[in-house]
């Protein structure tokens, strides 16, 4: 039986469809290239390389977006028709494929789970149940997966950087936030040009405060991280965070039109991106020019596609309605939305019914100047938001939503209970003494009891 690099087994017949999936492997990993494109160069070779159809079919899924199941359910029909010649592994990643396109991502990643029960060096399962960890928000198993298989690798091991880099935003997620510094130098170390360990940096200094630390990890590497990456786009949105920290507001929206959006963007998870980004930017009033539009104008059309699909993108849809004044489509997500809770299937059932209802009528109400609405609608989920999705640097926006309905509403104490997490947790950060300094409280007095209770 054919083995990949890191011994595992492979349908494949000839060393060339072995070496194309090793190049659309490195790809996947790196986020430099078009895997899938790679693949169809493999399956034009060999129509019959099983896990060539199930590697597009589950990257096809990474991206978080309906409009991509159809060719993925082809894919995978066309793997199911080739089950003769699949081995033990392609069984249960057929399995695994099939409960992702069907929404029940929790049962996807307990079949991936098992297949790394057999074959821990199986780096293409790792890295796919990893994202899918990250969409369903399951910290624990973004740094316990990878702990799990951890014992089998070594650096001598084709993609150990990349394993490292996982497991260094997973120990992020965890807030293990010295272990995960480590993971992802270390990973650095082994491969300057991995974004995902960079990204895991980004976050442990994000989550720190160390905001003049990011810049600088973000702005030495770029050469590493920035070019021809896909990537590329959400660790510039860091960048711009921590810039939005220190009120360089120019360098924020030079970032979002060079970076993130110079034109409207085509997939989801960058839409995602320039829409909390503007949304930070609405509720602080820091003036956007008619940068929503076209975001606005963008989600609108994606509704017939993209409806009852995933209620963190939704999420991000209402914010850029709600900025824009489209009541029309924001009415109409929330119908959609109810619908999804009331009769839909998957995991997606529980986001939107739990989670996603709930917050989009929130933003609603925060641009309709409803601000005890909003804080009476994100309070109660804000702790378990984490339940549909996105880190914690993305999820962020919730509680800064909140936090700015609160001062709005002269719920000053309210305001300060949440803003002292993040005067506690980063005090190095500009953003949260600077809310705190609007309910009246003099910054001053809680910096020093900061810095003797750290």
């Amino acid at each position: 039986m054919p083995y990949d690099l890191r011994e595992t087994p492979i349908s494949a017949t000839t060393p060339e469809v072995i070496n194309r999936y090793e190049q659309a492997l490195e790809q996947f990993q790196s986020y430099v290239g078009d895997p899938v494109e790679t693949i169809e160069n493999a399956l034009d070779q060999d129509s019959e390389f099983v896990l060539g159809h199930l590697f597009r079919a589950i990257v096809l899924m990474m991206f978080s977006e309906q409009r991509f199941v159809p060719d993925a359910r082809s894919s995978l029909e066309a793997a199911e028709a080739l089950s003769r010649k699949a081995n033990d592994r392609e069984h249960l990643l057929t399995m695994a494929a099939n409960r992702l396109i069907g929404g029940d991502w929790n049962g996807a990643c307990h079949v991936f789970d098992r297949v790394l029960v057999d074959y821990p060096r199986d780096v293409f399962t790792v890295q796919a149940a990893h994202l899918m960890d990250f969409y369903r928000g399951d910290a624990l198993n973004l740094r316990n997966r990878i702990s799990r298989v951890m014992p089998h690798w070594s650096p001598s091991v084709p993609g150990y950087s990349y394993l490292l880099g996982m497991h260094a935003f997973g120990l992020e997620e965890c807030n293990l936030y010295v272990e995960a510094e480590r993971a992802a130098r270390r990973a650095l170390d082994l491969q300057p040009k991995d974004g995902w360990a960079v990204h895991a940096g980004v976050h442990v200094m994000e989550m720190q405060g160390r905001i003049d630390e990011g810049i600088e990890w973000l702005e030495s590497r770029e050469q590493d991280w920035a070019p021809e990456n896909g990537f590329a786009f959400h660790n510039w949105w860091h960048l711009a965070l921590y810039y939005l920290d220190r009120q360089r507001n120019d360098q924020v929206l030079s970032i979002y039109d060079r970076e993130i959006a110079p034109e409207s963007p085509e997939f989801v998870l960058t839409l995602v991106d320039a829409t909390a980004l503007l949304w930070r930017l609405y509720l602080l009033g820091v003036d956007f020019a008619d940068r929503f539009e076209a975001l606005a104008v963008n989600w609108e059309q994606r509704l017939d596609t993209e409806r009852g699909y995933y209620a963190f993108n939704d999420l991000h849809a209402m914010m850029a309605f709600a900025a824009t004044g489209r009541s029309g489509a924001a009415e109409r997500l929330l119908g959609d939305m109810q619908a999804t809770a009331e009769t839909g299937q998957g995991i997606n059932v529980m986001m939107t019914r739990e989670l996603g209802i709930p917050l989009c009528r929130a933003v609603q109400a925060f641009s309709q100047g409803r601000y005890r609405d909003t804080v009476e609608l994100i309070a109660p989920v804000r702790d378990t938001a984490n339940r549909f999705g996105g880190s914690h640097a993305q999820r962020d926006v919730i509680s800064l939503t909140l936090i700015e309905a609160a001062l709005r509403d002269g719920q000053s104490n309210l305001a300060r209970h949440f803003i002292a997490e993040r005067t506690v947790h980063k005090p190095g950060s500009g953003l949260g003494w600077r809310l705190l300094g609007r309910t009246g409280e003099a910054p001053g007095r809680q910096k020093a009891l900061v810095r003797d209770a750290t």
